[in-house]
């Protein structure tokens, strides 16, 4: 299996609030932005039976819009946008025939980086406009009380995934939530567990592994966790997406086959291929 991405040339940017870092000169602790996500074309080969011809990959859309007076986030708006862009760049208003992957960090606020906060809406919004959503959890993202997010889990389309694989409209997702961090704070996994769920993963071999935290890269340098990158080159030969950590360079292409996608602030739609 072998995905493509033109990362050169979006097919479309989405415009949104972002709280970029302190600013010394003026004195302030956060300053609201307008940036652009950029919404990239690809496409996936070799996938054996898949019952949809598109899937979308985004992660870390932390962001707000101002709509009708109020404050949305992201994640709320772009699945409508995405659909004129299917309409427009693809012909295609069946969205039925398309999935969705979250790497997580869905929730932003407009006075201070970071935070958590509810992304169940999200998640929803989504759900409502394709066929289903798959993912994980950042470090950033809550789903309500612990029963609250059990009963989320059991919607139908609704496929919110840590250390296991799920087979989702004839393609095999394995996924792992939150971050390598202290466990008392959210979405934080001590670091030997959070590997050995992954390697456990890995060797499962789904289609796809999504990750939030995912791994460095020593040629292009590029940021990442050194311990995940390890399991990747050693046991992996899926494509794994992630986010967390920005990368200029989209994709990395693995010395055993397998494929690191990092879509932090970044959306991808990627069109399925018949396999040969």
């Amino acid at each position: 299996m072998k995905t493509q991405i033109n990362d050169s040339a979006p097919i479309a940017r989405y415009p949104y609030n972002t709280v970029i870092p302190f600013n010394r000169q003026n004195g302030s602790t956060s300053i609201l932005e307008q940036v652009q996500l950029p919404i990239y074309s690809g496409s996936i080969s070799g996938l054996r039976k898949p019952e949809i011809d598109y899937l979308v990959l985004a992660s870390d859309l932390q962001g707000t819009i101002q709509q009708d007076g109020e404050t949305l986030l992201l994640g709320e708006v772009l699945p409508e946008f995405l659909q004129m862009v299917f309409e427009l760049e693809y012909k295609l208003t069946d969205l039925n025939r398309v999935g969705v992957m979250l790497c997580g960090d869905l929730y932003a606020r407009t006075d201070k980086r970071g935070g958590l906060g509810d992304v169940r809406h999200v998640w929803r919004r989504f759900n409502e406009l394709f066929r289903f959503v798959v993912g994980v959890a950042g470090n950033h993202d809550d789903f309500g009380q612990p029963e609250e997010q059990a009963a989320f889990t059991q919607e139908e389309g609704i496929h919110l995934l840590h250390g296991e694989v799920a087979e989702i409209a004839g393609i095999q997702f394995g996924g792992i939530s939150g971050v390598i961090g202290r466990p008392s704070k959210p979405n934080r996994n001590e670091a030997s567990i959070h590997l050995k769920e992954l390697i456990y993963l890995l060797q499962e071999n789904p289609d796809f592994v999504l990750l939030h935290e995912g791994p460095d890269n020593i040629s292009p340098r590029l940021r990442g966790n050194v311990r995940i990158r390890q399991l990747i080159d050693q046991y992996s030969t899926s494509i794994v997406c992630c986010g967390h950590r920005h990368w200029d360079t989209t994709v990395v292409n693995k010395p055993n086959g397998s494929q690191v996608i990092n879509v932090d602030a970044k959306c991808v739609i990627f069109k399925l291929e018949e396999q040969a």
